[in-house]
């Protein structure tokens, strides 16, 4: 991996970020100046985002799909499994 003139970062060709050098060393400057939890409260937000946007796309794709359907198959998309929990009225009773 190396930098080109414009500061971006490359492999094979291929751009991998969108932050120059420069940013991405202010980053890293700040990063290391936070607790470990406010570390962990950072990547719980990060991760709750990207959950969320990826929530929203998955809906778009699926527009005629009930939302009680949708969560079960973004879960699957997602973990990779079926969801452990069965709908309602579909229990061991």
């Amino acid at each position: 991996m190396n930098y080109a003139e414009d500061g971006m970062r490359y492999c094979g060709g291929a751009m991998i970020t969108d932050t120059t050098a420069e940013a991405e060393k202010r980053q890293n400057q700040i990063f290391a100046r936070l607790s470990g939890e406010q570390k962990v409260r950072l990547a719980m937000e990060l991760s709750d985002s990207v959950r969320d946007i990826a929530w929203e796309g998955f809906c778009r794709r699926h527009p005629l799909v009930s939302e009680k359907r949708l969560r079960a198959m973004f879960f699957k998309e997602i973990h990779g499994v079926e969801s452990l929990k069965r709908p309602e009225g579909q229990g061991d009773e």
